[in-house]
């Protein structure tokens, strides 16, 4: 069922400033592969982001505009500024429930399922009610945006089958406002993350993609206050000549991306999380001696989710 305020037939409208373009899309499950979670399906059930962060590796992803004409497409410099509702993806998604027995789903590789535009749309309510009522099916959800707590009783009903990831890449909002200038603010995603623990809901904090911090162990020790069952951080990746990097030079903040730096946010945060780091050496020395996973490249999103 699309929004009343933006029917099937509507052409793109604005939405407090985001131009929306309502489709129906052909699919909405791709199979996906990654070595820290290894989970089946990603599932986004939006094209583009509200969010806008000015580093998202998505931007130069081939971005077609809905009823565009052939060849039509969305340029790097337009990221943020538009977003692309499916409106069909529940109905696809309970079609093709099928595919997830014993499968893992994660909302969202592309995209934040937990933008603006869910306040009027719904679409990752809706596929989550499909989901609940896959019983074998594991579902992670990652978003960086107090949204989610809308949505509280619902991820509760998933018990231990669902887990939240929490993007929290800075402890400075400052940072943040230059960076991520259309996301939620720091104080509000700690505050979420507070909520959703304190609810029953079990959340990670994704220290991701790393940003420059003021004090490493003072966010860590935040992370283990917040009722987190732990955190990760993962290193920044570039896309080919990215302005970004010239912004992070403008600001002196180049040294995120030495491996010094994330070494050193990680082990603040394996020092706030003690029996998550043991748990990890655990699993390592088990399989150390295994074949390495092999990857295939066309299906690996780059540094979404490395990490400790």
């Amino acid at each position: 069922m699309a929004s009343p305020l933006f029917p099937p037939e509507a052409p793109p409208a604005l939405f407090h400033g985001l131009l929306v373009e309502p489709e129906e899309a052909r699919s909405i499950l791709r199979p996906q592969r990654d070595e820290r979670y290894g989970f089946g399906f990603a599932l986004s059930p939006y094209r583009g982001c509200g969010h806008g962060c000015r580093y998202c590796y998505v931007r130069d992803y081939p971005q077609p505009v809905p009823g565009g004409g052939p060849g039509a497409q969305h340029g790097r410099d337009e990221w943020g500024a538009w977003a692309v509702p499916k409106l069909n993806a529940p109905e696809l998604l309970w079609a093709q429930r099928h595919r997830l027995h014993g499968q893992s789903v994660f909302l969202a590789t592309a995209t934040d399922p937990y933008q603006p535009l869910e306040r009027e749309f719904r679409l990752t309510r809706r596929c989550l009610e499909v989901l609940l009522q896959c019983p074998t099916t594991q579902v992670l959800v990652h978003t960086r945006s107090p949204l989610a707590l809308q949505d509280l009783d619902l991820l509760k009903a998933f018990g231990g089958r669902l887990s939240v990831g929490f993007s929290i890449p800075t402890d400075d909002d400052t940072v943040r406002q230059v960076t991520e200038p259309k996301a939620p603010a720091i104080p509000s995603r700690w505050a979420a993350v507070e909520r959703l623990a304190r609810g029953g809901v079990r959340v990670t904090v994704a220290a991701t993609p790393l940003l420059p911090m003021q004090d490493p162990a003072v966010f860590a020790r935040r992370a283990a206050a917040s009722g987190a069952s732990g955190a990760w951080a993962g290193p920044l990746r570039l896309l080919r000549d990215d302005p970004f990097h010239a912004l992070l030079a403008r600001h002196g903040w180049l040294h995120i991306l030495e491996p010094d730096y994330l070494d050193a946010v990680r082990q603040a945060l394996q020092s706030a999380f003690p029996a998550k780091a043991a748990s990890r050496r655990r699993r390592q020395g088990e399989t150390r001696e295994a074949a390495p996973i092999r990857i295939p490249a066309l299906i690996q999103q780059p540094g979404l989710f490395e990490g400790w």
